[in-house]
């Protein structure tokens, strides 16, 4: 299609209050191929230079970024959520807690957490025969058109064998009882 045509179009979808839709089908023209071509020409009509130089609303500025590196420096023991909250109630700058953790991790000022999970080389309660120790999982399914199935079971840790399971409708308490319950009848008998 020739600029021409293309203008013609826009014009034309533009001029219609109702419809677009509907006119750009019986034109025969896409609707993303028709927001492109609107968008190219909005983008022809501003000053491009402009746009470049602008500053998005949202970011710090650079004095904005140096009280917050002050801040961080001062207080290296707190959080970017502690930061935030300080810098908001004492400097009467509204920063994010990620704002504050991103500029921390660019300036190379975040520590990682200090967690030690230390894992036992072996389970602190062993079972020796059947029925010591129950665990119990649920499943959920889910079954188009009305929602989820739950399937209940209750399994011995040492023979690893299911003593019950039931397809529940919900996760409550007494669905888990329930079921508990059914793996007690079972061993009475």
């Amino acid at each position: 299609m020739s600029a021409q045509e293309k203008s013609e179009v826009l014009t034309q979808v533009e001029q219609t209050r109702w419809g677009k839709r509907r006119l750009l089908a019986e034109l025969r023209v896409p609707r993303s191929t028709y927001y492109r071509w609107r968008a190219r020409e909005l983008d022809g009509k501003q000053n491009r230079s402009a746009v470049s130089t602008r500053i998005p609303w949202n970011r710090l500025s650079l004095p904005e970024e140096a009280a917050v590196l002050t801040a961080a420096r001062e207080s290296p023991e707190w959080s970017s959520r502690q930061l935030a909250t300080w810098i908001t109630d004492h400097l009467g700058l509204s920063v994010g807690e990620s704002t504050v953790y991103r500029l921390l991790k660019k300036e190379g000022l975040v520590k990682p957490p200090v967690m030690q999970l230390i894992a036992g080389k072996e389970y602190q309660r062993k079972t020796s025969g059947p029925h010591q120790m129950w665990a119990t999982d649920a499943s959920y399914f889910r079954v188009t058109g009305w929602g989820y199935y739950y399937m209940v079971t209750v399994m011995d840790d040492y023979t690893w064998s299911i003593l019950a399971w039931k397809l529940q409708e919900d996760m409550t308490a007494d669905s888990l009882i329930e079921v508990v319950q059914l793996a007690i009848d079972t061993l009475r008998g």
